[in-house]
């Protein structure tokens, strides 16, 4: 512990406890940034994925109306067709307001191509049976997208947390350094204090 008493010493462990303040302040910008990705990461699993996957829902049931009544009394007067339809309509608007991939897009386009073939059919009083069919399986692979998007933000989540927690053990092990360092600094100086109180003659 003699470097406690050397100014020079002393000056080397003021860089390095600067050093390691700089190197907090950079872990707290870091924490920062993390904590707006998580942030961004929980809203788009609800807003791009929860709510988008509420919406394949709702598609999936008004279609299911349609088959029904189909089954029951079939066939759907125009005024019917129009109606299902128009809800339809908005039930896709709410969900193309979410962020959608390219490969959900591919199949939502397919799909609304799919149901205006459904709705053109239902006018003419053709059989739409096929297209009903190829609906619902559209809906069910942008059902499986949004399970895989969701996954993957989760697992992005999840490496913020470990990236976080990797941090603050660092933070925490340098302020310990730190720490140490100081009480070694003062407890030299309180020593040379000390001896310099002593009588000449007791020396």
């Amino acid at each position: 512990m003699k470097w406690t008493y050397s100014i020079p010493d002393k000056f080397k462990a003021s860089l390095l406890l600067t050093g390691v303040i700089v190197i907090i302040l950079f872990n707290n910008l870091s924490e920062r940034t993390n904590t707006r990705q998580l942030k961004s990461a929980f809203e788009s699993i609800y807003e791009d994925r929860l709510m988008a996957e509420s919406y394949i829902l709702e598609l999936s049931e008004e279609l299911h109306e349609i088959e029904n009544r189909l089954d029951n009394q079939g066939s759907i007067s125009p005024f019917q067709v129009d109606d299902y339809f128009q809800k339809l309509d908005q039930i896709s608007l709410r969900y193309l307001n979410t962020k959608l991939t390219e490969e959900e897009e591919v199949h939502f386009v397919k799909f609304e191509e799919i149901t205006w073939d459904i709705a053109n059919g239902l006018r003419e009083g053709t059989n739409v049976e096929r297209q009903i069919l190829a609906a619902f399986v559209e809906l069910k692979e942008l059902s499986q997208i949004q399970l895989k998007e969701a996954q993957k933000l989760m697992g992005q989540t999840g490496r913020i947390f470990s990236t976080g927690s990797l941090y603050s053990q660092f933070e925490i092990a340098l302020l310990i350094i730190a720490g140490l360092f100081v009480q070694a600094i003062l407890f030299a100086s309180k020593t040379v204090k000390a001896i310099s109180k002593v009588p000449p003659q007791l020396n």
